[in-house]
């Protein structure tokens, strides 16, 4: 089963594709009806520079997800009971996480959350980035990297086998356990956390 923890759309076909792909769940980042047919839908609260005051709300959802914007404030946030993964969605070495960082987060039981569509689309240089910081932190022991495809339309949908062998290509890593096992676990310890027992 495949998890997709960046679904930007409650369209039909899109949940209907993404079903007949392999998925078993997925987390919405939009406003919208959570109770598809096809699959579970979680829902998850991005927060960015411009919404960090979102958090306060952070009970009204399942997920809860940061893009960091500095490395300080990402300091501050890996240590956030409220936050349980953090997001990279762009080309910007800036905001990734520092080594230390990153086994802090892996401690505190937080992911790395990697949104693939907006990364690659920015051509070698996306995929370079890629590359880079799943070959630099897949060898932090216990620090998990989840890996969405970013979908808001049917035309973003990828096969998640696709994306397996892209990974696998460029770093040599097996990808499914970041968008299978992964992103299940950190569904499951999020739910958990809040008081929900599946």
């Amino acid at each position: 089963m495949f998890v997709e923890l960046h679904l930007g759309s409650v369209d039909r076909r899109v949940v209907q594709l993404l079903r007949v792909l392999g998925y078993g769940l997925a987390a919405l980042v939009v406003g919208g009806n959570n109770d598809i047919e096809e699959m579970p839908i979680f829902r998850k609260l991005v927060v960015t520079q411009r919404s960090a005051w979102k958090l306060r709300m952070y009970r009204h959802f399942d997920l809860v997800s940061v893009v960091p914007w500095s490395r300080f404030v990402l300091n501050k946030l890996i240590s956030d009971d409220r936050v349980d993964v953090i997001t990279i969605n762009e080309v910007n070495r800036n905001i990734l996480p520092s080594k230390d960082q990153a086994r802090v987060m892996a401690r505190e039981g937080k992911a790395l959350e990697i949104v693939v569509n907006p990364i690659v689309g920015n051509g070698e240089s996306g995929l370079a980035f890629l590359r880079d910081i799943i070959n630099e932190y897949s060898t932090i022991d216990g620090f998990k990297i989840v890996l969405s495809q970013g979908i808001g339309k049917v035309s973003d949908v990828k096969n998640p086998r696709d994306v397996v062998e892209l990974i696998r290509v460029l770093t040599g890593v097996n990808a499914k356990p970041m968008i299978s096992d992964n992103p299940y676990e950190v569904v499951v310890d999020a739910l958990y956390r809040r008081g929900v027992c599946i």
